[in-house]
Parts: structure tokens; sequence; C-alpha cells
């Protein structure tokens, strides 16, 4: 049975870092090794959900906000063994939960363009991003 359980204090930071590799995910950071700038950038975050499978981690997410007007989803991860399985869905859920007053952005990835549309987000054609390196992430 998944466990949903927000903070970093129940974080498995090792295996943070090898969701995100499997994933190809948080901007490089785990393909990297940088475990310090992940738990730096999650420490610094308004709310964190990782999903439980036992005692092993299967999924994560991460939500910036101000807490008034808006809310940015960053970084959400599924293995793929435990996608297609309501994992994501849980994990928007719970980020969302008591912040449904919020304007809330996000980036999806290509494959994941699907999957924000049946939760209710919708595209925006005025959206853009600067990327502190040149990225192959474009289009």
């Amino acid at each position: 049975m998944l466990e949903y359980k927000t903070g970093t204090e129940v974080i498995d930071w090792g295996a943070l870092m090898r969701l995100y590799v499997v994933t190809d995910g948080i901007v490089d950071l785990a393909k990297a090794g940088d475990l310090t700038s992940i738990q730096r950038a999650f420490r610094n975050s308004d709310r964190i959900v990782t999903a439980w499978d036992g005692d092993r981690l299967v999924g994560a997410g991460r939500m910036i906000s101000d807490g008034v007007c808006y809310g940015w989803i960053h970084d959400m991860a599924v293995l793929p063994e435990y996608q297609q399985q309501g994992v994501g869905r849980g994990i928007v859920a719970a980020l969302l939960e008591g912040n449904e007053h919020l304007l809330i952005g996000l980036r999806a990835a290509h494959d994941a363009v699907d999957f924000y549309q049946k939760l209710g987000f919708q595209r925006h054609e005025t959206s853009f991003a600067k990327y502190p390196v040149e990225a192959d992430r474009i289009g």
C-alpha cells in the first residue's frame, strides 16, 4: 500500500538521488551527483511530498510558493515501474492540498502533458523559461 509523506525529515536522500537519476530529473543535479544542491533545493521548498511503497521511495515532488498568489510544482518524478498507477496523481493532490486558492504553475515533460491535463492543468501559450546553462530540454 502506498503512503504519501511530507517534509524533508522522512527523505532517504540516497533513494531520492537514485529516483532522479533514473527519471532524468532535477536539472541534471542527480546525474552530476550533487546531493548537497538537491538537499538545499528541497529544504528551501514550501512543500515536499514523497511516495513510499513500504520503505521504498517510489516518487517525489515539491512546490515553491508564496502562499498567497502563486505556487510552482517542480521535480515531479515516479519510478517507471510505478507509473500509470496513480502515484503521480497522489503526489500532486498532496502538493495542492490547502493551496487550492493559488495559481499553480509547472513545466511538464513531453510525456507528462496528458497527465497534467487530466488533472485540470491548462496549457499556457506565453510561458517562458530561462536556463542557467544551454539546455536541450526546450521544445
